[in-house]
């Protein structure tokens, strides 16, 4: 996958930056709304980071973008008694993954904009960024962010988020453009976030990302819906080489209120509300979302969860703000 030059006011941006010096530079540009170094940030946040690049004695060839979650972003189901808990037995295993690894158009000069999600579970996560030019040098910066939530002995995971599905053109087998808003990916066992670049992308380090995902965020026929991966309308459906194993949770209609979302707090709740569903159209998606909706689901591990649609925008600025509970 081929990223082109972005151009923006340079001088403006790099008058705060993260630096590293040399024939081959990559800065980490800081402001206010700009995430360039080490900090402590809330669950699910939305975070920004700009990378500017410039190779002096090669062209730039390559950007990768990595992060690491220590332990990793999945929920703690605690044993009983809560004093038998061991964090060497217990906790989730560090994970990391490949955001991009991307080849870019030869130039000296590169800015890209990683958006992103922050974990939501209490750890830390270390996003690691590296750039190589086609002498084979490379520069590299990194930041650890730390995300501290009170934990719960429950046993189900709750999490926030907020899904801005964004358009984008893409070219048509005949030459053509056609407009698709299919860009956010998220997990539901561990509430991350993952952007299209992540998931959709012809090199195989990515391709792991995709059983991360459960659910796709997109604007079709002008409504939001959540889709599977699985479910056959996507950009990229089952059997593709771009996706060759999606993942299938199972969606259903409830008659649930914002208050009855609330009130459940068992798997067992959440079950009941699944057992008792209704089917959409498609068992892979929701078919158009409206604000208060709750939707049932359970993912391909077949762990029952609730999602209430707390916020919804349509228009030229789609937005989905919804609240999660989901079995640990």
């Amino acid at each position: 996958m081929r990223f082109r030059l972005l151009f923006l006011c340079l001088p403006v941006l790099l008058g705060a930056c993260a630096k590293s010096t040399g024939p081959l530079r990559l800065d980490l540009i800081g402001n206010s709304t700009l995430t360039s170094g080490s900090k402590t940030v809330a669950a699910n946040d939305t975070l920004r980071t700009r990378v500017y690049a410039e190779s002096a004695d090669a062209l730039l060839k390559r950007l990768t973008i990595s992060v690491t979650y220590n332990p990793g972003p999945g929920p703690i189901l605690y044993p009983l008694p809560l004093s038998s808990y061991d964090p060497t037995k217990n906790a989730p295993p560090d994970l990391k993954i490949t955001i991009l690894d991307s080849l870019i158009v030869p130039a000296s000069e590169y800015l890209f904009e990683n958006r992103f999600s922050a974990r939501s579970t209490t750890g830390t996560e270390l996003w690691q960024y590296k750039v190589l030019n086609q002498a084979e040098e490379n520069a590299a910066r990194a930041y650890r962010l730390t995300v501290r939530k009170p934990d719960s002995a429950q046993v189900f995971h709750n999490f926030a988020v907020v899904m801005r599905p964004l358009v984008s053109i893409l070219p048509t087998a005949d030459g053509a453009q056609a407009r698709d808003r299919s860009r956010v990916f998220l997990g539901l066992n561990y509430g991350l976030l993952l952007p299209r670049y992540a998931v959709l992308n012809n090199e195989a380090t990515v391709l792991p990302n995709q059983q991360l995902v459960d659910v796709v965020c997109r604007v079709r026929d002008g409504s939001v819906v959540l889709d599977a991966p699985a479910y056959s309308t996507q950009p990229a459906p089952a059997p593709n080489p771009r996706w060759p194993q999606p993942r299938a949770p199972r969606l259903r209609r409830t008659s649930l209120s914002a208050d009855d979302f609330t009130k459940a707090l068992t798997a067992a709740a959440f079950a009941t509300a699944f057992d008792n569903g209704t089917k959409f159209t498609d068992s892979l998606s929701t078919g158009p979302l409206a604000k208060p909706q709750v939707v049932a689901f359970k993912t391909t591990e077949g762990k029952a969860g609730l999602l209430l649609v707390n916020d919804l925008t349509t228009g030229t600025a789609p937005l989905l703000n919804c609240f999660v509970k989901v079995q640990k």
